[in-house]
């Protein structure tokens, strides 16, 4: 039986220290070929990602999107007297 090896998945959590979204895109390839984008507070993890990709995937070029919003520190409040 011939399994596609073409998918997408995008997860997002939310939580005290913001909103984390995670989106994989893959497709069939002769090799694994792991493409990472993550942002700057989650650089020091790619090198655990990578290998947690390469020990769960033998081929296929997989596109791994992290985002990172941090939560509104402050609501804004328009001064109308100094406006």
């Amino acid at each position: 039986m011939v399994s596609s090896m073409t998918g997408f998945a995008r997860l997002e959590r939310s939580g005290a220290w913001g909103t984390l979204a995670c989106e994989i895109r893959s497709v069939n390839h002769r090799f694994l070929d792991a493409s990472l984008r993550l942002p700057d507070s989650c650089r020091a993890l790619e090198g655990e990602l990578r290998q947690a990709m390469a020990k769960a995937l033998r081929r296929g070029k997989v596109d791994c999107t992290v985002l990172h919003r941090s939560p509104a520190a402050a609501t804004l409040e328009l001064d109308e007297a100094v406006l």
